[in-house]
């Protein structure tokens, strides 16, 4: 006779197939269709509704809800509509175990986009996706492996895109731009992504300069400029590390400096675009 302990976890055991079992039987719809689509085409919101009802009413699903995203591009990441953050919503509630389309293209025009948001939901929720008028199952064997193969060209996708962001940001660089990330205090993005002076927190780092020459140590100067209520670029307080980091960081004197470490190491350190706010010292 099995202990107590072990009875718990066999009824718990039997408790969650049970709960398993009734939301692998519930499934949420999701409609997409740009404002182009839907003046030119027959397949607005209503016709997919329809088709999946009808669907999900054939498979014998309960349909929890369909959910609309109307006007919104297919190039769009699903993460960035605001109809599909509700499936994402629902998903993590476990309020469903299927996600029903009238066609992929639905979740995403772009391969790569649909791919990812499928992994992530199977991965994430255990959520599997079914096209109404497409033969490809995520829910079986067949249609795993289908997306498989199709996860794979996304993958090489995304690899390629990354490598020429990166070499981008490296040609960049090299020309004395400013190869992204946040701009530093003292600068703020201007119109084509370079640096601008803000006068204001310019004057900050002038005087954190200052009061280094003068012989102050980072906490110090840090202190200082928390007890005069200085905010950091950040809006938080200040730190000997955040000190140093302005004190060490040469945008300040008119130059831009990146270590790249992908496809080799490669340092670059050339005059910038931007204004100096301190003149390099001799």
């Amino acid at each position: 006779m099995a202990s107590k302990r072990v009875a718990r976890l066999q009824s718990q055991t039997k408790q969650q197939a049970e709960e398993k079992q009734i939301v692998a039987r519930k499934a949420v719809g999701y409609v997409r269709v740009s404002t182009d689509e839907q003046a030119s085409t027959g397949y607005g919101m209503e016709a997919q509704e329809k088709a999946i009802r009808a669907f999900a009413e054939s498979q014998g699903y309960e349909l929890v809800d369909v959910i609309k995203d109307a006007g919104i591009s297919g190039a769009t990441k699903p993460e960035d509509r605001p109809g599909f953050l509700k499936v994402l919503q629902l998903a993590e509630k476990k309020a469903f175990s299927v996600l029903l389309v009238w066609k992929f293209d639905r979740l995403a025009r772009n391969l790569a986009y649909a791919v990812t948001t499928v992994n992530a939901l199977q991965d994430q929720y255990n959520i599997t996706l079914r096209s109404v008028t497409e033969p490809i199952d995520t829910a079986t064997p067949m249609g795993q492996t289908i997306f498989a193969v199709l996860a794979g060209m996304a993958a090489q996708e995304r690899v390629t895109i990354t490598q020429r962001t990166l070499a981008g940001k490296k040609e960049k660089a090299q020309r004395g731009g400013f190869a992204g990330g946040p701009a530093p205090l003292g600068y703020a993005r201007d119109k084509d992504g370079g640096l601008q002076v803000v006068a204001e927190e310019a004057e900050t780092v002038r005087r954190i300069y200052t009061l280094r020459k003068q012989g102050r140590k980072l906490q110090e100067i840090a202190d200082t400029l928390n007890a005069e209520g200085v905010p950091t670029k950040r809006g938080g307080l200040w730190y000997p590390g955040t000190v140093r980091y302005i004190l060490d960081n040469p945008k300040y004197q008119g130059y831009v400096e990146y270590y790249f470490r992908w496809d080799g190491e490669n340092y670059v350190l050339t005059k910038g675009k931007q204004e100096a706010i301190i003149p390099k010292a001799g």
